[in-house]
């Protein structure tokens, strides 16, 4: 709860710091996603999944804030010795990335973009039933790059989880898996 206030308090006080220009806006796209872990008998497969929500931007001519509000299917595998499972994870995600428009012409701008990223688990489905003790929270760290055309808007980014997916103290210490994401989306700006 104390990171939640945190990171709401953070977007406040960025909202009001960059507030020379605002745009917000709606966006969808696709995830490939896989679990990372640290054990030599844990083998991870990567699945297609995907994500909608709204983002907004605020800033000046060169730098902005991007928050954004996303609901998140990552879908996963993985084997851990003769266990093998699928699993899709819903969660909803707030991104607060600061970006810098690389190129910025009338029509079109390039952009690259980074910060943090919070999920919260909202469900998740096991191929296997197994059941899965998900943590509340999870953090990760986003790196992109964007088109804007006009009022729409394409980003590429690369998410490295930064804290455990799953909570496995009753499993092994050993297994601290993480889940890294690429996604693609396409938005448009309202306003």
């Amino acid at each position: 709860m104390k990171k939640t206030l945190m990171t709401l308090s953070f977007l406040l006080l960025a909202m009001v710091t960059f507030a020379a220009t605002f745009d917000l806006g709606i966006k969808a796209g696709w995830n490939r996603s896989n679990l990372t872990s640290d054990m030599s008998t844990f083998t991870p497969s990567a699945k297609l999944g995907y994500n909608f929500g709204a983002f907004g931007r605020f800033g000046g001519s060169k730098l902005y804030l991007q928050p954004e509000f996303l609901y998140v299917v990552q879908n996963g595998g993985f084997s851990v010795g003769s266990t093998t499972d699928a699993i899709k994870m819903k969660s909803i995600q707030i991104p607060v990335l600061l970006g810098f428009k690389v190129l910025d012409l009338k029509l079109a701008s390039i952009r690259a973009f980074t910060g943090p990223a919070i999920s919260f688990p909202t469900g998740y489905k096991s191929d296997q039933n197994l059941k899965y003790n998900f943590n509340n929270s999870v953090w990760d760290y986003q790196l992109g790059a964007g088109v804007d055309v006009l009022n729409f808007t394409l980003d590429i980014r690369y998410a490295w989880g930064l804290s455990k997916s799953i909570n496995t103290s009753d499993i092994s210490s050993n297994f601290q898996p993480k889940a890294n994401a690429f996604t693609v989306s396409l938005g448009f700006k309202i306003f």
